[in-house]
Formats: C-alpha cells, structure tokens, sequence
C-alpha cells in the first residue's frame, strides 16, 4: 500500500545491448561474455532471470517500454520495479490575502504565478514527492477577512513519470484545489497552528514551503504602535497609529511578528522543517521573515535568510532549488538483481554509467543512488522516465 512518504511509482523498461561508443550499429558480440566489462563489485554468479514475455514485449504504445533495440537486438531484460525511497511530504502554504491579487502583467496577479510556479514543480517532480497544499485565508469574506486558513489539497503521491501530462492526475488535481480568489488579510500564524496536527501526523520527511507577499496579522490580541502596524509601515495610513484599538485597522492590522515566529518553532521542533519565500511586496517585512525562515530550521547561510523573490520570473528557479535540497536521488529496486555487475540505469532511454561519484552506484543490494549530474537531472524535473534493468555486463564510466 503507497503511504505519503514512500510512495512506489512502478518504473518499467527494458536494456538496449550497447557498444563501447552506445553506436546505434552496435554488434552482437558486444553482449557476448568474453567481451562484457567486469562488474564493478562482484557479483553472486547467477544469471539473471528470464522475464516474461509482456515484459520482454511491452509494445509500442506502452510509454514505459524498452528504449528501441539496436542492430544487435535487446539481451538480458530483466525489467526491475523501483520505488522512489522515503519521498518527502512538500507541502505549500500559499498567501492568498487580497494583496495577491496584485496584477504582475496584462493576464496574471502575483498569486496566479506563484500558483502556476508550484504547479510546474509538482508536474516536473512526479514521483519524487508527495504533494499537499492549504491556503490563508480561506472562505475569507469582507466581512471576515481574517479566517485562518486552511488545505486545500491533502497529501496526495505525485504522478508516475509515464503519466504526469494526461488524465486527472495529481497535477492537475493539485492545479484545480489552488485555484482560489485571493481576499482578506495574511492569518499565517493562526493557519500554521491549525495545520499543525495534521502536517505533524504525516508519516515521512514533511517539507512545508511558506510563500507569501507581506507581513503576517489578522491576530485579533495584538496591540502595537505606528512603527508594528502595518498599514504605517507600508506608509498607506494618514493617521498617528491606524492600528490602535479605535483605529482604522484596530489590532488585526498589526504586525503579528511573535506568534508567526512562535507557530513556526512549533513546527520545526516536531520534525517539519519550513522553508520560507517573500515575494515581491514583502520588502518591508525582511526583518520579520528571516526571523521566520530561522526558526523553521531551513535558513540560507547569509541575510536575508529567507528566499528573497525580487522577479517572479525566478520563483520556479527558487522553489527547484529548494526541492533539489530535499529530494532523494536513491531508486528502491522491489526484486533487485542476483547480480550487481549485470544491471545498467537509463534516463529517458539515455544510458548513465556506473560511476560513483557522477552516475551511478549501489548504495545497498537492493537501492541504486544516482550522483553527481544525474543525480541533480533527477531532481531538477528534467527526467520523464527512469529504467533500471539488468542481463548485460554494467557499464562502467571510462
């Protein structure tokens, strides 16, 4: 049964037997024993097993088939299923308070792309992650602008790669639950206090990404001055204080820099680390969201030490480079090989070499970890399908 935090995305392909230079005219003989490359480590010296036929012959409509056979024909096809080990709950906390609403060009509002940002990740990461969303506020009305918020989307296995682009996928799921009208004020801490339990309770490595465009409040408990009250800060208030209690925003307006700081630490000290995004329109809270990216445990080395987004354009840049922070590159193989030295990895058809350091090794007898560049091919949403097969000798970095 697939759980949030190791989900198995059955990932089937066949082994092309190649030459020395992967020429597409490569001979028969290349298979053949006396001029096979020794294995990498020794292996147990049995022969693969022979698979069956549908797996031999999957078809040429199957998008998860072997990659096409060479002059020599295919040989071994041991075809492997792989799980992806330990994927991390990502879970996005969008701001959806009225200033998201913002128009960043003729045809979108900074929230339309911090949405369409997020989507992409989720499209491009597949089955590396679990994905889960909330939004804050939710069900906000301008009579109650300040409802905390709340998800949106559960925990939901991303989609295999052989899927992710048709059918109601979790991609489109997870598009169609984000789709919301931005209205109201910015409730993060009491959103992050009543998501607690629940993101607390996955089971995994839970990753929350926190994007919002401004200081949190809407705490009804506050009290501040004209320098903690956001409508001051923001230079948008004629008044003295708009935030004193007969004021224009009355306490929801003020600053709500403790208890965000407070909600986060929560987290964190539970186990869920929160990575924090200020897009533009927070530039006057850098202060307040290094202290919320420091207490969620995942703070960049130098100020600011939250993810600072001057150019929405760059947002998708952000958020890969955090999930290549969080992404495992090892492959659970289900039944692995009898022996290691007759196994090879492709990425979209492409052979990787076993190289320790950049392509390929085993990290036990039954994980493969990708390194170095594909590791980072991996996780960078680039690859559309993974094949782990065995029945030639591996091939070796030169």
């Amino acid at each position: 049964m697939v759980t949030a935090a190791k989900q198995g995305a059955r990932i089937r392909g066949a082994l092309c037997c190649l030459g020395a230079t992967l020429a597409i005219s490569a001979a028969p003989a290349a298979c053949e024993e006396d001029s096979a490359k020794p294995p990498p480590r020794s292996g147990s010296g049995h022969s693969a097993e022979e698979p069956d036929d549908d797996e031999l012959n999957p078809g040429p409509d199957d998008p998860s088939g072997p990659p096409p056979a060479d002059a020599g024909g295919l040989c071994g096809n041991r075809i492997h299923e792989v799980e992806i080990a330990d994927a991390p709950n990502l879970y996005f906390v969008l701001d959806a308070s009225g200033s998201m609403l913002s128009p960043v060009s003729s045809r979108a509002t900074r929230y339309d792309r911090v949405r369409e940002a997020a989507v992409d990740l989720v499209r491009n990461l597949g089955p590396l992650i679990n994905v889960g969303a909330a939004v804050f506020p939710l069900d906000a009305t301008d009579g109650a602008p300040c409802r905390a918020g709340g998800e949106v989307f559960p925990v939901t296995p991303g989609d295999p790669f052989a899927d992710r682009q048709e059918g109601s996928t979790t991609t489109s799921r997870f598009r169609a639950a984000t789709h919301v009208t931005p209205l109201g004020g910015t409730p993060t801490a009491a959103t992050l206090t009543a998501l607690t339990p629940k993101l607390v309770a996955l089971e995994g490595k839970t990753v929350v990404v926190l994007a919002t465009d401004g200081g949190p409040n809407c705490n009804s408990s506050a009290g501040c001055d004209a320098e903690g009250c956001i409508a001051n800060i923001e230079q948008q208030c004629p008044e003295e204080n708009c935030c004193a209690p007969s004021g224009p925003s009355g306490p929801e307006g003020c600053l709500d820099r403790d208890d965000t700081v407070a909600a986060i630490e929560r987290l964190a000290s539970s186990g869920v680390v929160v990575y924090v995004i200020g897009i533009p329109g927070s530039e006057f809270y850098g202060d307040v969201l290094d202290e919320m990216a420091l207490a969620g445990g995942a703070a960049q080395f130098v100020s600011p030490f939250y993810f600072k987004v001057d150019d929405l354009d760059t947002l998708g840049n952000v958020l890969s480079r955090i999930a290549s922070i969080v992404v495992s590159c090892e492959l659970d193989l289900v039944d692995p090989p009898p022996e290691e030295g007759q196994t090879n990895v492709y990425l979209d058809e492409e052979l990787v070499p076993y190289d320790a350091e950049d392509g390929w090794r085993w990290k036990s007898p039954s994980v493969v970890e990708l390194v170095g560049g594909a590791c980072q091919k991996l996780k960078s949403g680039r690859v559309g399908q993974v094949q782990i097969v065995s029945g030639c000798a591996t091939e070796v970095a030169r």
